[in-house]
């Protein structure tokens, strides 16, 4: 007979199991890697052998793995991973800081390419706009590039710009820009990823040295291990770095399981032998799991296209953007209807970088012209952050078979920005409606997006139940708050089923992977204003082995 003794038994605490059928449990088994038993107490403990670690909980709450629904693990390691330079908002808060730092970075690598990741005017309110002049000054010779905090918008200087091999007669990458000044020179400033990534290159050096971008992978995977996660997306999967992304995750060692969206560019667009592979089994550490396209950019740097105006405020002018009163799309709707119905045709589910209303309804109507309802319902497609959606618009999204990813701490982090800065207080209230997006019938998730905020689920799922703004706390939409069982559900089942890893991850239940996170205390005798300091991971099994501590 097979031996079905468990290899670990957890127990003494709650087990938050996310299964409906069964949702609280005392104690959980695991053999080979797969839940093997969840339930009393003592029905577990006679799965007991002589060799079976016995792990007592003390009270903690057992909850499924967390699955980063939006990640950018690559970017992270690369951009933010000792010795990288780190200036984004939330490790150096003053504009002040930032230029000390790069002063200190230049003068500490003389004549050697500098770049410095996470800038963000609006909220380093004392930072000069990054002209090329003052990089100059900063850097008279070698290349410096900043890098915006929501990756969205990059400036460099001049020796930078000639690095890239940037003139008057460069023509913009599709779906990316090169600001230029009245000439038609280049300024500096790029907008958007494959302009962005032409600066950043000017500044990669041996930072994608096979090692360098290897151990980098590690520093990243172990992050998010530390914060419950044991799945994360890589919604920019480029291809000259999936090999050493694959090579990451299919370590045996990996913290984290790896799924990818391939980076959309017209040219997949039109290669017939590009086509999608199938979902690859949880075991698995890497599989690739559908192309990412943008429809439009960022609020930050007034880049999408809404039906309600920007404000004539003083950070907007700052940003440049006086005169700009709705944004605009990355691709015109034709364009990006085109993409759509190419990458469906491949068998590619879509992940679409979307916005605003209007950018939305372009969207949404792109997947409708590539496939029917159930087509659509199969392939799982996405709309990703979904900051300006309107109710009508998901419902509208469930009625094609559409699903939606929130950035939920975009009101953490930006909602006093999006009220008084940017669009007002009513626009702040309906962003990132994600009571809407459930009520109209969605499995929503909810994701930190990589670099752009802190990596932590548990604080998009405090933002959820608070909609409280950092640091003075200002509620920005009550009405879209979600209950903490929704608000968790979209950190673990949820996203495994966007993923379609829904029958071997996200929840605990035998038979599925032992994709364990372990919380210092049940977030549910916790008041939700206080979920996001009182309640943190203390442990992360993946696959039944401990990533974390």
């Amino acid at each position: 007979m097979p031996d079905t003794t468990a290899q670990l038994i957890l127990t003494g605490g709650p087990v938050l199991t996310m299964d409906p059928a069964a949702p609280h449990a005392e104690a959980l088994a695991v053999r080979d890697g797969t839940i093997t038993a969840v339930g009393a107490a003592s029905d577990v403990r006679e799965l007991r052998g002589p060799r079976t670690e016995v792990v007592d909980l003390r009270g903690q709450a057992l909850l499924p793995g967390f699955v980063e629904a939006h990640g950018h693990p690559t970017i992270m390691g690369l951009a933010i991973a000792p010795p990288a330079l780190d200036v984004r908002p939330f490790t150096v808060p003053t504009g002040r800081a930032v230029l000390e730092k790069v002063r200190a970075a230049v003068a500490g690598a003389p004549g050697e390419a500098v770049a410095a990741y996470g800038i963000d005017l609006l909220l380093q309110r004392d930072l000069p706009f990054p002209t090329r002049e003052l990089l100059d000054s900063l850097s008279p010779h070698a290349p410096l590039v900043l890098i915006t905090n929501s990756g969205h918008a990059a400036y460099a200087n001049t020796a930078a710009v000639r690095a890239a091999g940037l003139t008057a007669t460069t023509p913009d990458p599709a779906g990316a820009r090169f600001v230029r000044d009245a000439h038609g020179e280049p300024t500096g400033e790029a907008h958007e990823s494959a302009a962005v990534i032409a600066l950043m290159n000017t500044v990669a050096g041996d930072r994608l040295d096979g090692a360098n971008v290897a151990r980098s992978l590690r520093w990243s995977f172990e992050q998010h291990a530390r914060v419950g996660i044991t799945t994360v997306t890589e919604m920019a999967a480029e291809p000259r770095l999936l090999p050493a992304l694959r090579a990451a995750a299919e370590d045996p060692e990996a913290a984290v399981r790896v799924r990818a969206y391939m980076m959309g560019t017209p040219e997949a667009a039109a290669d017939p032998a590009h086509r999608f592979a199938g979902h690859a089994p949880a075991r698995a550490g890497f599989g690739i799991s559908g192309v990412k396209l943008w429809a439009d950019g960022t609020p930050w740097q007034g880049s999408i296209a809404t039906s309600f105006p920007l404000k004539d405020s003083a950070a907007a002018r700052r940003l440049g953007l006086t005169g700009c009163t709705h944004g605009t799309m990355n691709y015109g709707p034709g364009q990006l209807a085109e993409l759509a119905a190419a990458f469906t045709a491949q068998g590619f589910p879509l992940a679409c970088h979307v916005h605003g209303d209007i950018t939305a309804e372009a969207v949404l109507s792109a997947y409708e012209k590539a496939a029917g309802p159930d087509r659509l319902r199969a392939l799982r497609p996405r709309l990703e952050h979904c900051g300006a959606l309107t109710p009508d618009q998901f419902r509208r999204a469930a009625r094609l078979g559409a699903t939606v990813s929130l950035f939920m701490d975009h009101v953490r982090w930006w909602g006093d920005v999006l009220a008084d800065d940017l669009y007002g207080p009513q626009a702040a209230a309906r962003w990132m409606a994600a009571r809407s997006a459930v009520d109209a019938g969605h499995r929503i998730s909810l994701h930190n997006d990589g670099v752009c905020s802190p990596t932590d689920p548990l604080s998009g799922v405090a933002t959820a139940l608070t909609r409280r703004s950092h640091p003075g706390g200002r509620v920005h939409g009550a009405e879209e708050r979600l209950t903490l069982d929704e608000a968790l559900r979209a950190v673990t089942v949820n996203p495994a089923w966007q993923l379609h890893l829904e029958h071997e991850t996200g929840m605990l239940r035998p038979g599925m992977r032992a994709d364990l996170t372990v919380l210092n205390r049940d977030p549910h005798t916790v008041p939700a204003e206080a979920l996001h300091d009182e309640v943190h991971v203390t442990a992360t099994y993946l696959g039944g082995r401990p990533t974390w501590p």
